[in-house]
């Protein structure tokens, strides 16, 4: 996984906060590569044209450190807060897409 794409000391956190084995690390990487290139080859008929280097560059950041927790959740048999995590992405995603304003309150309970 090209590294310019994670913080390094937000995916420390992560790694601490999960207590990740360097081979847990690794498996992690390996799977948020496979999501990315998956979703490159599945991507709209209008970005066709992308190669998956300029697809990966247009990837948020913010969307590279979800992915790497919720696969190490996964990983780590955590996989309904892995699920969770990546609802609550979503319906904020969702949010944004439909011009909510940051003070507006929203359900997260509805992820759970």
């Amino acid at each position: 996984m090209p590294t310019r794409h994670l913080s390094i000391p937000e995916v420390t956190d992560i790694v601490d906060d999960l207590d990740l084995t360097p081979q847990q690390i690794r498996q992690t990487a390996a799977s948020v590569l496979h999501i990315v290139h998956r979703a490159w080859r599945h991507r709209p008929h209008a970005q066709q044209n992308r190669s998956f280097e300029e697809f990966i560059d247009r990837v948020p950041r913010c969307h590279w450190l979800l992915m790497f927790e919720a696969c190490a959740l996964g990983h780590l048999g955590r996989r309904r807060e892995a699920r969770v995590l990546a609802q609550a992405a979503r319906i904020l995603e969702a949010d944004r897409d439909a011009g909510g304003r940051p003070d507006e309150s929203l359900s997260l309970a509805a992820a759970a």
